[in-house]
């Protein structure tokens, strides 16, 4: 067995037994930085999209999920109905069962998501189909089981509310019905323990009677009594994270961070995130995904490689977590989804869970931000760059991690000050977990010191993590 496979194997092994311990449900912290579960275990959010994972038979849902742990996941993001024509079988499950019974005129509904008139022949959401959704309770209470956190929307409406989502059909349901769905699917399930209540979904701009139905649909989430999972963040709009969204930011208690694109990058925005008043706890959302971009189905041309990049960027200027996705996998069409799982960046994700898991992430603070000194060295070091160092210290003054990208080139000049004593300096190879020591003898922490990246890493791409830590890191 080779060095890399053996590595993935006892992680694998690693993890399938820590994220068994997780207690739900989760709430936010004391100082509303991150996650913790019920016995105070900081939790990280380590997500994977999973869109259209309800359109699957539990065989291949279990097979997700079951690879999703193994990889050091414990967070999946999908919606419970879906809409996108693009995606596998939409609107029905791995059953082949329709979420509704009726249509507004009180016919049948079969299933269909183009109208002549949407008045009449849209589903009526007061009408659920019972087969449909005791489905949907075997899942969550499968995620739950195996200690995955669900990001679930309820009604992911869609870029600019067309085809991709449900805001045509809340609008032609109307405020009162909109309201009773929201109470409905809340009150199914008040008890369900790992759920984070997503909003909106690609879309950030409503106009007054769209504002009305997704309001109507929010305030009959919330208005169930003795929920158990009562965490709120959204998916807006590329380039807007969920707490600065003008009509519904107010609803959030996490700060979901959008990007789609490199002119908005993801430390600005991620930045911004952290920086949010009132704070809460801020986390990656969404990016450019893995195979998505030229390497990929073209679907995003952003998404160039590495896109660990991303990801890497987004937790350290955001610290609570990230969710990654993949361009093949996220629509689940068989068999497709399944030779997608164990790619390159799939792999990357599991250096990166790893790695995050093994550190006192929970302490950590990025740079600049929240008392924490400026830890990069540099004046043009600036969160709008592709070249952009993302750093963070434990503010105590114990560890200090820093991503460096593939377009930085040069030295790296650190400001050790933020270390409370002398610390161990490494080069982490984000592709394969080595350790690098950079230095023998520890590294003195009465000013700024320039390290210089060792070349290529075991991809034979330039990016490195910098981790400097006051006690010795085992190998």
């Amino acid at each position: 067995m080779s060095r890399s496979l053996l590595f993935c194997f006892l992680f694998l092994i690693f993890y399938q037994e820590s994220f068994s311990q997780v207690t739900f449900p989760l709430r936010v912290s004391d100082d509303k930085r991150y996650l913790v579960d019920k016995n105070n275990k900081p939790f990280p959010i380590l997500g994977r999209t999973a869109w259209f994972i309800i359109s699957q038979p539990e065989e291949g849902y279990k097979k997700f999920i079951d690879n999703t742990i193994l990889h050091g996941h414990n967070a999946i993001e999908f919606a419970v109905i879906t809409h996108w024509p693009t995606g596998n079988h939409a609107p029905f499950n791995g059953e082949g069962e329709k979420p509704f019974l009726k249509t507004l005129d009180g016919s049948d509904w079969t299933g269909k998501l183009k109208y002549n008139n949407i008045d009449k022949e849209s589903p009526d959401l007061t009408t659920p189909n019972e087969k449909y959704w005791r489905y949907a309770d075997k899942f969550l209470a499968y995620c739950q089981e195996r200690g995955l956190l669900v990001f679930m929307f309820s009604a992911y409406v869609g870029y600019e509310g067309q085809e991709q989502g449900w805001m045509k059909e809340l609008v032609a349901n109307g405020k009162e019905k909109s309201m009773s769905y929201g109470a409905w699917i809340a009150n199914r399930y008040k008890n369900q323990k790992n759920i984070v209540w997503m909003l909106l979904g690609d879309m950030g701009r409503f106009n007054e009677e769209q504002r009305l139905v997704e309001q109507a649909l929010i305030d009959g989430l919330k208005s169930v009594k003795d929920q158990q999972s009562v965490l709120y963040t959204a998916e807006s709009h590329s380039g807007e994270n969920a707490a600065d969204n003008p009509h519904f930011g107010d609803e959030m208690t996490l700060n979901g961070v959008y990007t789609w694109e490199l002119a908005i990058p993801v430390p600005f925005l991620a930045r911004n995130a952290f920086a949010h008043e009132p704070v809460m706890p801020a986390f990656l959302l969404e990016e450019p995904y893995d195979e998505e971009g030229p390497d990929g189905n073209k679907f995003n041309p952003n998404a160039t490689q590495p896109v660990r990049r991303f990801q890497w960027w987004g937790w350290l200027s955001t610290i609570g977590g990230y969710i990654a996705g993949n361009g093949y996998v996220w629509p689940f069409i068989d068999p497709t989804w399944q030779q997608h799982l164990e790619t390159d960046g799939a792999k990357d994700m599991i250096i990166l869970n790893k790695f995050i898991q093994s550190v006192d992430w929970w302490k950590l603070v990025p740079s600049g931000l929240n008392g924490m000194k400026n830890i990069i060295d540099n004046p043009n070091n600036k969160d709008t760059s592709v070249s952009y160092i993302s750093a963070a210290a434990a503010k105590e003054g114990s560890l200090l991690v820093a991503y460096i990208p593939p377009a930085f080139k040069g030295e790296v000049k650190v400001d050790l000050t933020v270390l409370i004593k002398p610390g161990y300096a490494y080069w982490f190879d984000p592709t394969d977990g080595r350790y690098i020591t950079i230095e023998k003898s520890a590294v003195s922490n009465k000013g700024a010191k320039s390290f210089i990246p060792p070349g290529k890493n075991s991809k034979g791409e330039s990016d490195w993590v910098l981790v400097v830590s006051t006690h010795r890191i085992r190998k």
